[in-house]
């Protein structure tokens, strides 16, 4: 069942809180099950230090709507709450509602965490009978991050499985902007092959699946995210079979590129989209944060090891060393300062009445009634994130 193709949604880094005056605060009601290990925390040359904790909160705003009272309506966003790096706690989740500036009180809204037991949750706000016109909702929540330390050398030793952990085997196979059965894909992944010698570490046939396929766009209309204080509708992206095919993409697609050639030579991977730094935002303000994705790939013996495809690609070159350390892979004392929000793509295509509004994009929010009808459902709703740091984490 498709419902990826739903609503148009957008997120852009703001460094100011937005007033809460004028909404009403909600509670959680209902929360799900614990996830698996899945690589949390992770294993032997492997490991996570040095946490911290931040505030996220989406700001969402639908300009014009019209709710049918019969109709129970919600807007859902989906929320990764436990990861090898990072860690939400499901109490921690606040929604805050408005119509036209009024506030919505508690009685009229519910907010709830549905959580699966693979560590996603769908967060699902609901909204009143008598809304008219301008809704607003702010969803907020505390996450947890760490950073990473992986002994290569240690990791080296790692063969190739002949099998994987039931609980990563579904990151191995096509997902929405991720298809590694795709022609091109297949065409890449032939000649990567040929780089891997036989019998080589899983660590090094991964690192060298992950450069070839950061450099497999070969466009100058490359770019991340969404610019700094602007409501947009999501991060652009193509997904791989239309970026390879086109040759342009964003830093979205290249991470998308990389994961599914990990899939195609058998390894589970993964995307992550949320709040990055970038290397031209003098001493990583909070203000630098853009919208990014960044990926995981999962190693034997180690567990999730995070990539980030983007700087792979800026400052990795074809002669680099695989059996050194590369920025962008695995190791970063400063990963804490990455603020995830989900694995969950959602490439929302725009309809032909949305003509030059933008391109495709991955969505962060949509409504609960349209997620299995593909182009249906507002294409103007916007969000906007703020993000404040609660310091170190206490463990």
């Amino acid at each position: 069942m498709n419902r990826l193709t739903a609503i148009v949604t957008a997120v852009v880094m703001t460094c100011a809180l937005t007033s809460l005056n004028t909404l009403a605060e909600q509670s959680i009601v209902e929360t799900g099950i614990a996830a698996p290990p899945d690589g949390r925390p992770p294993t032997g040359p492997l490991q996570r230090i040095d946490s911290r904790k931040w505030e996220i909160t989406l700001a969402i705003e639908l300009p014009t709507f019209h709710k049918d009272d019969v109709v129970s309506e919600a807007v859902v966003v989906p929320v990764s709450v436990l990861d090898t790096w990072w860690q939400v706690d499901p109490r921690s989740f606040r929604a805050r509602v408005a119509t036209d500036s009024v506030p919505v009180a508690d009685a009229l809204t519910n907010l709830t965490v549905s959580q699966s037991r693979w560590g996603d949750s769908r967060v699902e706000v609901s909204i009143p009978n008598f809304v008219e016109d301008r809704l607003r909702m702010e969803l907020t929540w505390i996450v947890e991050t760490w950073s990473c330390q992986l002994d290569e050398v240690a990791a080296s030793a790692v063969p190739m499985p002949t099998a994987w952990p039931e609980e990563v085997e579904r990151w191995r196979h096509t997902s929405e902007g991720i298809d590694p059965n795709e022609p091109l894909i297949q065409e890449l992944r032939k000649n990567i092959a040929q780089k891997i010698p036989p019998n080589a570490p899983a660590i090094f046939a991964a690192k060298e699946i992950i450069r070839s396929g950061s450099r497999a766009l070969r466009t100058g209309d490359h770019h991340e995210g969404n610019p700094f204080g602007a409501r947009t509708r999501g991060l652009e992206a193509r997904g791989c079979a239309q970026a390879l095919a086109t040759q342009v993409g964003s830093e979205a697609d290249v991470a998308c590129i990389c994961v599914a050639l990990l899939r195609s030579m058998g390894f589970p991977a993964r995307p992550v989209i949320g709040l990055v730094d970038r290397k031209n935002h003098p001493g990583g303000a909070l203000s630098g944060k853009k919208l990014g994705m960044w990926g995981e790939v999962y190693i034997p013996r180690c567990g999730w090891v995070p990539f980030d495809a983007d700087e792979i690609r800026g400052g990795i070159s074809p002669t680099s060393k695989i059996d050194q350390h590369w920025n962008g892979f695995g190791a970063d004392d400063e990963f804490n300062e990455r603020v995830p929000i989900t694995h969950e793509l959602d490439i929302y295509q725009p309809k032909a009445s949305d003509g030059g509004r933008t391109a495709s994009f991955i969505a962060l929010c949509r409504m609960k009634t349209k997620l299995d009808q593909p182009g249906q459902g507002p294409t103007d709703i916007l969000i906007q994130t703020t993000l404040i740091s609660r310091g170190r984490g206490q463990r």
